[in-house]
């Protein structure tokens, strides 16, 4: 981070000073009071599980100088004695954002801010667009999940002044927050990977949900490009009033950047551009490749070419918990376990569907939450969806996936095929008990269902052996057929 001086942070934020300005500066800004250093700055903000005002004295002790609260705290006199330049604001989350912004202002246009927003796919385009501009500019990402107002200002102040590029990941599960973001990190590239069923208690439909993504347009400068799919085209409907430059993407043969044609490959997925460039993806799933494809036409506006992208894939290793493939002495994991929603579950019923030479076929489900007055209805139609695929054994975790389950079973889903749970737990306990060697097992669920833990318990069950991700080929009879077959016969 480029250095920042106290007085110039307290007059962004017109902070009321609780000891003596001093003339230093801050070369970082941490919430963290566990791994902040000597020179950084400590935002003491207020969260659901912590306080930071609680560990002020503890970032004093450790060397820092300078900290911001929001609230009233007894101010020891060591604190004046020592220089340690105290500034309370109004809000520390809202003062984060705030210094945030002036920092991107201060960096100018040299750094291209590119912000990645959508309700699928936003963390593994992230990182595509990273990987392959990390090979041939110099630049930052956001760290983990760090895409909401406090992470998109923190993953800012990792910007230096010599990088090209910065990646953020940009999301929201509230109407106004991505636009507050955008005027925060004022993105010149700002890219919508999906629109899908999501967060709907706070959106309440998937217009809303649209309505939320578009606004990353909000603090984006005249000159700013929109990257978003050629195959929805309600949303190029919904860009159009914002007067953007738009670069579509996606497999409508009329999308600035789209696939040929694409198949699946012992490697992942196989795709040739309609520049004629052909692409191997080591990551499962056709939704990859549309990834691939935003991450794409996002590299080509930084002065990449079709064959520069190509061969940075190569080695290209996907994201934890997203279509993760994992060999566990005997079976395979497929750790799709991050999070879930309606059109990700889908995507990822596909891609075990297609698995050829497999001879069981185990979908794990937790329950997909955050969908508002429709939620038992999305269940529901998962569950006819499961019924009329390949899989052999189902095991659902939690009330809703239990919806899923039991419409399974009353669209055709044998009963002995179907097992229930109560939580992640208890069905880690009893999955061991029913898989086969050469079992392919996809685990998919929300965040709140802790899905990871049924990976993490089969691996270990297993005689933990994680390998490369690699693909499964192929399209084979499905259990539906089967059952159909078997019922006419």
């Amino acid at each position: 981070m480029k250095p920042l001086l106290l007085n110039e942070i307290k007059n962004i934020l017109h902070a009321e000073m609780k000891t003596p300005i001093t003339k230093g500066l801050v070369t970082g800004v941490s919430i963290d009071s566990r791994t902040i250093q000597p020179e950084e700055l400590f935002v003491a903000i207020r969260g659901d599980q912590f306080d930071g005002h609680e560990y002020i004295e503890d970032v004093i002790a450790s060397g820092v100088k300078a900290v911001i609260i929001d609230r009233s705290i007894p101010i020891p006199q060591s604190f004046a004695e020592n220089d340690v330049c105290v500034m309370k604001v109004e809000c520390s989350r809202k003062a984060l954002g705030q210094l945030a912004r002036h920092y991107r202002r201060s960096l100018g246009h040299g750094v291209m801010v590119i912000a990645v927003t959508g309700s699928n796919g936003k963390t593994t385009t992230r990182e595509m667009i990273y990987h392959i501009l990390s090979q041939h500019k110099k630049g930052h990402r956001s760290p983990k999940n760090f895409n909401n107002d406090i992470g998109v200002p923190l993953s800012i102040f990792g910007i230096e002044p010599d990088h090209d590029f910065v990646v953020l990941e940009i999301a929201s599960n509230q109407p106004g927050e991505i636009a507050e973001l955008s005027r925060i990190a004022e993105p010149d590239v700002s890219v919508i990977t999906s629109i899908a069923p999501s967060h709907l208690d706070g959106f309440k439909n998937v217009d809303g949900v649209m309505s939320e993504k578009i606004s990353i347009v909000s603090g984006m400068p005249d000159r700013g490009v929109v990257i978003c799919s050629q195959d929805d085209p309600v949303l190029l409907e919904r860009l159009k009033p914002q007067d953007r430059h738009l670069i579509t993407f996606g497999f409508d043969v009329q999308a600035d950047i789209s696939v040929l044609e694409y198949d699946r490959s012992d490697s992942g997925m196989t795709f040739v551009t309609n520049d004629h460039c052909r692409v191997n993806l080591p990551v499962l799933g056709k939704h990859n490749v549309s990834n691939a494809l935003a991450a794409l036409a996002t590299v080509r506006r930084m002065g990449l070419t079709s064959h520069d992208f190509a061969n940075a894939m190569t080695n290209f290793q996907g994201v934890s918990q997203r279509m993760a493939v994992k060999q566990a002495n005997g079976i395979s994991v497929i750790d799709d376990s991050y999070n879930a929603n309606p059109s990700s579950m889908a995507a990822a019923l596909k891609e075990l569907a297609y698995l050829k030479d497999v001879k069981r076929r185990v979908l794990i489900i937790g329950d997909m939450e955050d969908l508002g007055a429709n939620a038992e209805e999305y269940h529901r139609q998962l569950g006819i969806e499961i019924a009329n695929s390949n899989v052999d054994l189902l095991l659902a975790v939690g009330p809703k996936a239990a919806i899923a389950a039991n419409t399974a079973i009353e669209h055709g889903m044998g009963l002995g095929s179907v097992q229930r749970s109560i939580n992640s737990k208890r069905l880690a306990r009893l999955v061991k008990s029913l898989l086969l060697d050469d079992d392919v097992v996809l685990v998919k669920g929300s965040r709140s269902m802790e899905m990871e833990k049924v990976v993490e318990s089969l691996m270990r069950y297993r005689r933990k052996n994680v390998v490369k991700s690699a693909g499964i080929v192929g399209v084979s009879e499905t259990a539906a057929q089967k059952r159909k077959r078997k019922a006419t016969s």
